[in-house]
């Protein structure tokens, strides 16, 4: 599978803030993505895919994230 790299800019303009800001938390939790997938109960590919800004994800998987990173869906800094 062929995976395009998109810039912090461009995930921002085509699926909102969460994918940049679910990236944000974890790096600032100082985990890699394979940790991350593994403690959130998600998989990699998975994870690799939400980070990246794929529109077209079970809202239920990215919750879990989002909810392993104590993160806020809609952070007030992206409002």
């Amino acid at each position: 599978m062929d995976v395009s790299r998109r810039t912090n800019q461009e995930i921002e303009r085509t699926l909102g803030a969460t994918a940049f800001y679910i990236r944000l938390k974890r790096k600032e939790m100082k985990l890699t993505q394979e940790e991350l997938a593994k403690e959130s109960g998600v998989g990699l590919a998975f994870l690799k895919r939400l980070e990246g800004g794929d529109e077209n994800l079970h809202f239920a998987k990215v919750l879990k994230v989002v909810r392993f990173l104590r993160a806020d869906l809609f952070p007030k800094e992206y409002q």
